[in-house]
């Protein structure tokens, strides 16, 4: 984000004109708004710029929703803040302890610096008469300085053994952050920003993308019918079947309750298609055995509804129309896999995004 420091003059400037570009394109003035358009207009954000460039370039429009996901990919870390704060003030107070050593050391420098003078002025004089005195006086000096030094490099190694753990605290924290504590797999969180960024990626390359939301047939009926442990294991066999059939660059994750997520990056419909097919089949053909009683409790089946990026839409359009799909899945019997292109069918005044994706733009520079 850009800095505040900026001349009040260029600052009127951005203003004026991000109030301006807000008004041509119907854009809502407020806060969250203006901080879009001012920060694109001042060139900070390389990201943004692109981003919103490749937008107007194919007359998006930049209503709420659109504008809400750019604010929420660009500027609302609060979460990540709160976690580099805590961090931060760990390592700021490992720092004031080295700090304070190193003060320590330099008064006892300047200590063995007047002894060391002191011998030199004597030698100088040539007279030796307490020289046994002078040495023992200059050795005890030297045994202090060495002794401050070994403090010294006692508390940085053990500094940067702190600091090491602090990192790597940092990297579990964000792992954790990222992690559905009961499936192992992405949360909601992960998803929403794994999500954001191949939307960026298919808006640059011009590659396709591709949805999958997947919903448990039944799932509250079987939790009331066996327990909510059971419910669980039912849970972690789905996100297991997730992790056996979506590999490299796709991404699964628990959407919410008994509802998963497959981000396809580089895949169309129809190959979308053919892995929900095929996760749908992997499920129906799986057996839930209770852990605590050993016993059968039969089978789960899931409904999938899958949709395709439309090239600088909202992402909430998208996941919306992978939601209409999973749910004309449900209306259509369950265990079964529908598509975006099967909501017109079904519904023939409803309108199908045109999914064609156009050659990426080269980035303007201003």
């Amino acid at each position: 984000m850009i800095e505040y420091g900026t001349s009040p003059d260029r600052a009127q400037q951005l203003s004026n004109a991000a109030l301006a570009m807000m008004s041509e394109l119907g854009v809502i003035a407020h806060p969250n708004n203006f901080t879009i358009f001012f920060n694109y207009l001042s060139g900070e954000e390389p990201d943004l710029t692109q981003t919103i460039d490749i937008l107007r370039s194919n007359n998006r429009e930049f209503d709420e929703l659109q504008c809400r996901d750019l604010f929420t990919r660009f500027f609302d870390t609060v979460n990540e803040r709160e976690i580099v704060t805590r961090i931060t003030e760990d390592l700021r107070n490992q720092l004031s302890s080295v700090l304070e050593t190193v003060r320590n050391a330099g008064i006892d420098t300047c200590a063995y610096g007047e002894a060391l003078d002191h011998f030199c002025e004597y030698i100088g004089d040539k007279d030796f008469t307490n020289l046994e005195q002078a040495l023992k006086t200059l050795l005890g000096a030297t045994r202090d300085i060495e002794g401050v030094n070994r403090l010294l490099e006692t508390r940085l190694d053990n500094t940067s053994t702190e600091i090491s753990k602090l990192r790597r605290d940092l990297e579990d924290m964000k792992r954790e952050a990222m992690t559905d504590c009961l499936t192992g797999i992405a949360n909601r969180k992960a998803f929403d920003l794994r999500l954001r960024d191949c939307a960026m990626q298919s808006m640059e390359t011009g590659k396709p993308l591709s949805l999958l939301l997947i919903d448990i047939d039944h799932f509250k009926t079987f939790n009331d019918n066996h327990g909510h442990q059971a419910g669980d294991q039912v849970i972690r066999l789905m996100a297991q079947t997730l992790q056996q059939n979506v590999k490299g660059r796709d991404t699964a994750a628990r959407y919410g309750g008994e509802e998963f997520a497959v981000i396809l990056p580089m895949t169309g419909l129809g190959c979308a298609r053919q892995l929900a097919e095929h996760i749908r089949h992997n499920v129906e053909t799986r057996k839930v055995v209770s852990r605590i009683r050993h016993e059968e409790l039969g089978k789960v089946t899931v409904s999938i509804g899958v949709s395709t990026f439309a090239y600088g839409e909202p992402l909430g359009r998208f996941i919306e129309r992978a939601d209409q799909a999973l749910y004309l899945a449900k209306a259509k019997g369950r265990n079964r896999v529908a598509t975006e292109r099967q909501i017109a069918d079904a519904h023939p005044t409803a309108q199908t995004p045109d999914i064609t994706t156009p050659q990426p733009k080269k980035q303007r520079y201003a």
